[in-house]
């Protein structure tokens, strides 16, 4: 199953609990942003984006494993919009 959602990253506290999220995880994410796609487990791949505007998320797992991981950005204050 994918989910695709759309997560704003303000700080570092925000960038921290989302790759954090993502790692714990088993869920595959994939964070697109303009024209480049990197692997949402990377620090540094999010870190080369543009965090000033939000970030399209693609979750690819388990129906229960994307729900969880969906609830953490919403517990977080991730999600844009």
């Amino acid at each position: 199953m994918i989910r695709n959602i759309t997560v704003n990253l303000k700080n570092e506290k925000q960038i921290k609990k989302f790759i954090s999220a993502n790692s714990t995880s088993s869920c595959q994410v994939d964070v697109r942003s303009g024209h480049s796609y990197i692997d949402g487990k990377s620090i540094i791949g999010l870190l080369s984006l543009n965090l000033l505007r939000p970030l399209h998320v693609s979750v690819i797992g388990d129906s229960n494993k994307i729900t969880a991981l969906i609830n953490t950005y919403e517990e977080s204050n991730l999600v844009a919009g």
